[in-house]
């Protein structure tokens, strides 16, 4: 029960109401408590409160709440013909935050600079095609979504939601990655290889994840992406570069294509999966 046999003085009344932030912690939180139980000190506190105060701290808040500010992304959206509203929760995707931007360019770069080092696209088309699967895992994990259960009562909860987000963070890895491939020693198609092995893990782990735990479906790709690797590598003697080895010739790739095919495939068919709360759990 609150303790109401001592009362704050005007003057702590009054930093509390015009500056509560240069108050010490424990004070202000002992005041903030009393506050709730006085009727006195509730009236001080309305007479010491600067009006012009109330008045400016009122007007932001409800500025932040009926205006909220537009992310990059979303502005980004906007301007390229998208409806405010898909424009937003799009945005909301945590891998198109800006760490998710900063975390993509990092390995992208030190993927690059390991070719750069060795004279072969090797490293980067290894590591290139985890990237999206990354992405991947940080957009749909567990607890992303930023407003939570609730979305699930929003009109595009889903299927229309998941598509929509998957297709904008893999937009970006694709080019964070394509941009980054320009900077390899040498500039040729083989430069691409990462591309269509990159679409089969990322969408092959959505549709994984409409029966496992997504970060279960990431990690069974992704480890099962450089166990094949690693698999081929060694049978070609151990003495053959990525590149050149069977990893990446044209049979692998249209292999990586049935693939991304049949992933689409699996998701567009367990949609209704993706439209529950155990969705990516």
């Amino acid at each position: 029960m609150t303790d109401r046999t001592w009362h704050a003085s005007t003057e702590q009344l009054h930093g509390f109401a015009n500056h509560s932030e240069l108050m010490e912690q424990t004070t202000a939180a002992s005041l903030e408590a009393h506050l709730v139980g006085c009727d006195a000190c509730r009236r001080g506190l309305a007479e010491a409160a600067d009006p012009v105060t109330i008045a400016s701290s009122w007007e932001a808040l409800t500025d932040r709440i009926d205006q909220p500010r537009r992310s990059m992304v979303e502005r980004a959206l906007v301007r390229l013909g998208a409806r405010s509203g898909w424009a937003r929760l799009v945005a909301a995707t945590p891998g198109l935050r800006a760490s998710g931007f900063a975390g993509i360019a990092l390995v992208a770069a030190a993927a690059v600079a390991m070719a750069r080092g060795i004279g072969a696209e090797g490293p980067f088309l290894v590591a290139a095609p985890l990237v999206p699967l990354a992405a991947v895992a940080v957009s749909f994990r567990p607890g992303a979504d930023p407003i939570g259960e609730a979305s699930v009562a929003t009109p595009m909860h889903g299927m229309g939601l998941v598509l929509r987000r998957a297709v904008a963070i893999l937009t970006v890895s694709f080019a964070l990655l394509g941009v980054a491939a320009l900077a390899l020693p040498d500039l040729d198609l083989e430069a691409a290889a990462w591309v269509l092995p990159a679409l089969a893990l990322s969408v092959g782990a959505i549709a994984l994840s409409t029966w496992i735990r997504l970060e279960t479906a990431v990690a069974v790709l992704g480890g099962g992406w450089l166990m094949t690797l690693t698999a081929i590598w060694w049978l070609a003697g151990r003495d053959v570069v990525a590149v050149h080895s069977q990893s990446f010739v044209l049979a692998t790739q249209l292999t990586a294509l049935a693939v991304g095919v049949v992933a689409m495939a699996v998701v567009g068919a367990r949609r209704d999966r993706l439209a529950t709360l155990e969705a990516f759990r």
